[in-house]
């Protein structure tokens, strides 16, 4: 077995030889299937998995070396990229080193197009000196984004210490979630947690169509994965242009997109961007008044009171009523809703007569 030092001086040589690939993988806004950015990812030529690499190189002290190497040539490639963001994947340790700020904020990098992405390879050991980094870093342009949310060292205090402005998804909750009643309300609860942060979610590791139009139905506004494209080199392929997104050094056949976007994608002609955008703002708190609705209900079912419950459970009709018809204007869509007052084309259930009559009654 190599000893500490010599494998040191091999992981010190491949990075300094760049013995590493940087791929894109895009990232694809589900309300239509725009692609509003892409993340750098790293392949390395000694076939061993990125995420090995990335363990061994933080237990020998070289993360920041190999991270700075991968920043350096994935910016390098910015004018190769499509528009919109650049996500790149920065250990914990590195954001620490003073040379980060000079790369990322020298002269003529599009600061404004990048996001520092906090990878789960280590945790976070000083989130004070951590936090100090980042606000330089966001006072340039540059947005922060947490990886691997709920799994790992990602957890909610981690989010909450950190404030980004994207949390990703792990895809541990999002792969199968469509077959998974738990693994959709722990989806549902991020958007809603990230709403209440002023962030955004990226689901990561989406791999089949239906995966994609639960996530959707969960709130979920951006998504990664095989489904949608596979990490490519630049020129990239993106999705809808006719091409199914292969690995990058094999061809796959293709597929047109164009004529026919699934469900996920599904958009009217006259859809108002505006209303779109707003629709999805206002499911995270229609999600929260829910949640709450049902607590109340469950609660309130203990002590028996049935009446209570009958008009708690016409709310959280309403309230779902409310969701799906902003799902509908989020897909542009004439919404599933006449009125507030219970009344809509699916129907809910009457009150019980007693409950009715206090109603008028007040």
């Amino acid at each position: 077995m190599a000893s500490a030092e010599s494998r040191r001086d091999s992981a010190a040589a491949a990075i300094e030889g760049r013995a590493f690939q940087v791929v894109y993988q895009p990232i694809v806004e589900l309300d239509g299937g725009r692609v509003v950015g892409v993340e750098a990812l790293s392949r390395f030529r000694d076939g061993r998995p990125p995420a090995r690499w990335f363990t061994e190189v933080e237990q020998l002290g070289l993360a920041a070396p190999l991270d700075l190497a991968i920043l350096e040539t994935a910016l390098a490639d910015v004018d190769l990229l499509p528009d919109g963001y650049i996500s790149l994947n920065v250990s914990p340790s590195t954001l620490l080193e003073p040379r980060l700020i000079d790369l990322l904020c020298a002269d003529g990098v599009p600061t404004d197009r990048l996001v520092v992405e906090i990878t789960e390879h280590a945790p976070v050991l000083n989130y004070g000196h951590t936090r100090v980094a980042l606000e330089t870093l966001r006072a340039k342009g540059v947005r922060l984004a947490v990886d691997d949310a709920g799994a790992g060292y990602a957890t909610f205090r981690h989010v909450l210490r950190l404030r980004p402005d994207i949390i990703k998804m792990d895809q541990s909750i999002t792969q199968h979630i469509n077959e998974d009643p738990a693994r959709l309300a722990l989806a549902t609860a991020l958007v809603i947690f990230a709403g209440e942060i002023g962030a955004t979610v990226i689901a990561e590791g989406v791999e089949t169509p239906s995966e994609l139009a639960a996530l959707q139905s969960a709130g979920v506004s951006r998504a990664q994965g095989f489904v949608l494209a596979r990490p490519q080199s630049p020129p990239l392929a993106l999705p809808g242009d006719g091409h199914v997104h292969g690995p990058v050094d094999t061809v796959e056949p293709a597929m047109d997109l164009a004529p026919a976007l699934p469900p996920w994608a599904e958009r009217a002609e006259r859809s108002d961007g505006a209303v779109s955008t707003t629709a999805h703002a206002l499911l995270s708190p229609v999600g929260s008044i829910d949640i709450a609705l049902e607590l109340l209900r469950r609660k309130t079912s203990e002590l028996g009171a049935d009446e209570c419950v009958a008009l708690i459970g016409s709310a959280q009709r309403q309230v779902r009523i409310v969701g799906g018809a902003l799902q509908d204007m989020m897909r542009g869509r004439a919404a599933n809703l006449v009125s507030l007052d219970g009344v809509c084309r699916s129907g809910p259930e009457p009150l019980p007569a007693a409950t009715a009559d206090s109603q008028r009654a007040s």
